[in-house]
């Protein structure tokens, strides 16, 4: 059952469907989809912290406005070949995240579970989350293309027969910042 939340972020965990994990939604219009396109796009920032903050810890400012001052200037300065001049972000500036994971010992979550970690940008239009969450997310599509009870050959089915709906399915990123904490 795909509305309810997950509770255990292991891909495997038995009372969840397939590779569930922990899926963070906002409370907030326009964080994605044609409601972000509009707004010009936003930023999405990630801390993964399992020594200081022992947690993940996430957030995303759509459109240009509402994004906090030491992000912006994080940004704007990350290029800047004096690096005394480059402004540290700090999460704990930027408000209440909207997706948080407690990491470490005692949380259910060891820190050993998160190593070796990628940055994968992903356009999985059915795969397993985005696929399992058709009937519920695409009611309208849904209606048009249903194979039996299945969401994932339903939302492919939708695709393969609508390949105009993908015309504007795309990243256009301007920029990707990485920062390690600074261990003193």
């Amino acid at each position: 059952n795909t509305s309810v939340p997950a509770d255990n972020c292991n891909v495997m965990a038995p009372h969840q469907w397939a590779n569930q994990g922990c899926v963070a939604v906002s409370k907030d219009e326009g964080t994605i989809g044609q409601p972000l396109n509009k707004q010009g796009g936003g930023i999405y920032a990630l801390e993964w912290d399992p020594d200081k903050e022992r947690a993940i810890r996430s957030w995303v400012f759509p459109g240009h406005s509402n994004i906090p001052s030491n992000l912006q200037d994080s940004i704007r300065t990350a290029s800047n070949a004096d690096k005394s001049k480059r402004v540290v972000p700090d999460p704990n500036e930027w408000g209440l995240p909207y997706g948080y994971f407690a990491v470490g010992e005692d949380t259910g979550c060891s820190a050993d579970h998160l190593k070796n970690m990628r940055l994968v940008f992903n356009l999985a239009f059915c795969g397993t989350v985005a696929g399992n969450r058709y009937f519920r997310d695409c009611p309208a599509e849904s209606k048009l293309v249903k194979k039996g009870k299945d969401p994932v050959r339903s939302c492919n089915a939708l695709i393969k027969s609508n390949p105009e709906m993908l015309k504007e399915a795309y990243w256009k990123i301007r920029g990707l910042y990485v920062y390690e904490r600074s261990w003193m």
